[in-house]
């Protein structure tokens, strides 16, 4: 008998229905019953999805594209300097401007330093939030 449900677990996991023969039918429903729970689970959906994580550079301004609405800033890395592109939303305030806030990218210039907030997008970093900083004598 033992060795009839072996070859029973085996015929119901494989799809045979032959060893059966040798099984009473309670102990065949018992383990087509146990077959038909042991399939896997469904893959749960996909995760929600979370904010971007921000990022924070400070670094002198290297070129500005108004019409793009592009920012390149360099920042240092130890004893390497990495030049980073951003987009720059139409109408983000630059703060630390003289006159209080100006609008978008044309508030800096080529020598500027500043402190962007930024996250990713698309691929790419977009600014949050231009802070223009007086640079140390």
């Amino acid at each position: 008998m033992k060795h009839g449900a072996v070859f029973a677990i085996t015929g119901v996991l494989a799809g045979s229905l032959v060893p059966f023969q040798r099984v009473s039918p309670l102990v065949g429903t018992t383990l087509a019953g146990v077959a038909q729970h042991a399939a896997p689970p469904a893959p749960p959906g996909p995760p929600d999805p979370q904010p971007a994580a921000p990022y924070t550079y400070q670094g002198t301004v290297h070129s500005v594209q108004a019409k793009t609405g592009t920012l390149e800033l360099i920042t240092g890395v130890g004893h390497a300097l990495r030049l980073v592109q951003m987009r720059v939303p139409i109408g983000l305030q630059v703060a630390g401007t003289a006159g209080g806030a100006s609008l978008g990218v044309r508030g800096v210039k080529p020598g500027d330093v500043v402190r962007v907030l930024c996250h990713r997008a698309g691929g790419s970093l977009v600014a949050d939030k231009v802070e223009k900083l007086k640079p140390t004598p």
